[in-house]
C-alpha cells in the first residue's frame, strides 16, 4: 500500500511538470488563460487532498479497532475478576469413613484399599436413629469455637443438608435449637434451613446476591444403606467481599464452579484455565466419583498444555478413598478439598459431578483468597 502512494505522488509530479511545459509553450490557448502555478500543481494537490482522505480513512479505523480490543480486554479482565470471586471459607470440617482426612492423604501414608463400589460406614456414629443427630453433635463440636468468633448481631444462616427421612427434621431442628442454646450460646440472629438436596450452583448464586449474611453449610450423609457411603461435613462462608469487611479469617476459597461437557474437554478446559486463572497454579485434583478416573489423563495433558502445574502425584479421587460419594458428594468433596489446601497451602483443582451435571472449580488458600 505505501509503494502505491509513492508512486501516484511520482506520476501527480510528472503531471505537474507537463503541465507546467505546456503552458509555457503556450501551443495549447485553452491553458493559457490559466494559471500557470494552480495548474502546474494541481495534480499534486489532488493527490495531496485524497492521500489526507485515506490516511484520515485509515486512522479511524485504526482507532475502531484499537477501542474494540480494549474493550475486549476489558471484558476478559472483567470476565476473570469475576471468575476470580469465591465464598471465603472461615471454619470447616470434614468426616469420612475408614479415618480417611487430608493430614492422612498429604502425607502419603493412606492404605490404599480398593473401596470404588463400596458403601463405607463411620464407625463413630451409633447405629439407630439417632445418627443423624449424633452426627450433627460432632459437627457441631467441631465448630463452636469457629462460631463464637463471629460478628456480633451478623445473621448467621444455617442449612442442614441432610438425607434423613423428612419426617426426623423435627427431631433434627430441635437438636440444633438445644445446642444453640446450651453448647454455643450464640448471640446471634439465626435462621435454620433443613432441605435434602443443595446444588454446586449455590455457589455462584450467592455470589450474585452480595448477600450480607454468613452461611453455615452442615452436611449430613448418614442413611446411604448399601447405596452410598457415609458423610459429615461442615462449611462456615461468606461472600470474599464480606469477608474482608468483616475481617473474618479465610483459611480457604471455594472459587466460582463452572459446568463442565465432559465429552468437549479439549475446548471446556482451556476456557476454564483462561478465565479462572487461579486454577493454572493448582498442583492437584481431587475428584468425587470413579466416573472422573478416565479423563483425568486428558485433563492433565490439555491442562499442561495450557500452563497449569498439576502434579501427577496428586490426584485423589474420593470413591476410591472411602467409597460411593452419595447425593452429597459435592459437598464432601468440597470440605475434602478445603482441608487438603489447608494442610499442603497450595489450590486444588476439585471436579465434581451432581446427577447429570459435572463441574469444575478451583479451592485455593486463604492467602491467595
Amino acid at each position: 500500500m505505501p509503494g502505491r502512494w509513492l508512486l501516484a505522488a511520482l506520476i501527480a509530479v510528472l503531471v505537474c511538470v507537463l503541465l507546467f511545459l505546456l503552458h509555457t509553450s503556450e501551443r495549447m490557448p485553452l491553458l493559457s488563460t490559466l494559471n500557470i502555478w494552480a495548474l502546474s500543481a494541481s495534480p499534486l494537490v489532488v493527490w495531496i487532498l485524497a492521500f489526507a482522505a485515506r490516511a484520515y480513512a485509515y486512522g479511524t479505523a485504526l482507532s475502531h479497532c484499537q477501542f474494540l480490543e480494549e474493550e475486549a480486554q476489558s471484558v476478559q479482565r472483567s470476565w476473570q475478576a469475576w471468575a476470580q470471586r469465591y465464598l471465603a471459607v472461615s471454619a470447616s470440617c470434614v468426616l469420612l469413613p475408614d479415618q480417611v482426612s487430608a493430614s492422612v492423604l498429604t502425607q502419603g501414608s493412606f492404605d490404599l484399599l480398593p473401596r470404588t463400589g463400596q458403601a463405607r460406614r463411620i464407625a463413630a456414629l451409633p447405629v439407630g436413629p439417632e445418627r443423624t443427630q449424633a452426627g450433627l453433635q460432632m459437627l457441631i463440636q467441631a465448630l463452636v469455637p469457629a462460631l463464637h468468633a463471629l460478628p456480633t448481631g451478623r445473621e448467621l444462616r444455617v442449612t442442614l443438608l441432610s438425607d434423613a427421612d423428612p419426617r426426623e427434621y423435627e427431631a433434627l431442628r430441635d437438636t440444633w435449637q438445644q445446642s444453640l442454646v446450651i453448647t454455643m450460646r450464640l448471640p446471634l440472629p439465626v435462621t435454620v434451613t433443613l432441605i435434602s438436596e443443595l446444588s454446586y450452583r449455590w455457589i455462584d448464586e450467592t455470589l450474585k446476591a452480595a448477600t450480607a449474611v454468613i452461611d453455615l453449610i452442615l452436611v449430613l450423609q448418614v442413611h446411604g444403606e448399601d447405596s452410598y457411603s457415609d458423610g459429615l461435613a461442615a462449611l462456615l462462608l461468606c461472600p470474599d467481599s464480606l469477608a474482608i469487611a468483616l475481617e473474618l479469617p479465610i483459611t480457604a476459597g471455594l472459587l466460582r464452579p463452572m459446568p463442565l461437557d465432559i465429552d468437549v474437554l479439549d475446548s471446556e478446559l482451556p476456557l476454564f484455565l483462561q478465565t479462572q486463572v487461579s486454577a493454572c497454579r493448582a498442583t492437584g485434583m481431587l475428584a468425587d466419583a470413579a466416573d472422573w478416573q478416565p479423563l483425568t489423563g486428558k485433563m492433565l495433558a490439555v491442562a499442561g498444555a495450557h500452563g497449569a502445574s498439576l502434579n501427577v502425584e496428586q490426584q485423589w479421587i474420593q470413591e476410591s478413598l472411602c467409597g460411593l460419594s452419595g447425593p452429597f458428594g459435592h459437598w464432601l468433596v468440597a470440605a475434602l478439598c478445603v482441608e487438603i489446601v489447608r494442610h499442603q497451602r497450595e489450590p486444588l483443582l476439585v471436579l465434581a459431578r451432581e446427577e447429570s451435571r459435572h463441574w469444575m472449580s478451583t479451592v485455593v488458600t486463604g492467602e491467595l483468597a
